[in-house]
């Protein structure tokens, strides 16, 4: 009876240890935590940004332009603009107020600036969460699904009625590792984001 006592107490205690020591739940399809949390913070900490890169959309008959992207905080300032200028838009403001998007003739202030841009270049541009995709971020509120790899980098994402493949980061001096390529498809549109050079809050240009 003595015997079977000490083998009952040692495998509660041991069952405690497994209880303890068990490790936290990963979310599906991230491959280390602890990298993912890392890096995510250390994206939602570089917020004062700027982007110049190239934009193509696979449509039938496609549409090219260079995409110019400055962030601070909450307010930016967008231009997209075709070949010789012509095509794309100008938006400045904050997604918290209200947007200015101006085009070669009109001027608009409006607080839905994804539906205003879409009627202006005649697809889906998505404006209000590519601040976050740009950086290798999800936009705020819930999505379908996520791939982020062993380095804490997040290599695909399915939200708000988007696909989206980064196939390739860099890491500029002074910032945290950002994508070079991002692939967006919503199943009509088909955009192609390639990032020439990054900037941080102190201008500093990063190398593609």
């Amino acid at each position: 009876m003595k015997k079977l006592l000490i083998l009952l107490l040692a495998a509660a205690v041991l069952s405690g240890c497994a209880i303890i020591r068990k490790p936290a739940e990963t979310e599906a399809g991230v491959v280390d935590a602890a990298a993912w949390a890392e890096h995510r913070q250390a994206l939602t900490d570089f917020d004062v940004w700027s982007l110049q890169g190239r934009v193509a959309t696979g449509q039938l008959l496609g549409w090219t332009g260079n995409l110019s992207w400055r962030q601070q905080g909450e307010t930016f300032d967008v231009r997209l603009s075709g070949p010789l200028g012509a095509g794309g838009f100008r938006a400045q403001g904050s997604l918290e107020d209200s947007v200015v998007i101006q085009t070669k003739d009109e001027r608009f202030v409006t607080t839905e600036p994804d539906a205003l841009v879409e009627r202006t270049l005649g697809w889906t541009f998505p404006l209000e969460p590519l601040r976050f995709w740009a950086r290798g971020l999800p936009a705020p509120g819930d999505y379908d699904r996520i791939s982020v790899n062993a380095q804490g980098r997040m290599i695909s994402l399915e939200q708000n009625g988007w696909a989206l493949s980064l196939p390739e980061y860099v890491e500029p001096e002074n910032m945290p590792a950002v994508p070079r390529r991002i692939v967006l498809d919503n199943g009509e549109t088909r955009i192609r984001l390639v990032v020439d050079r990054w900037f941080n809050v102190d201008g500093v240009s990063g190398a593609n």
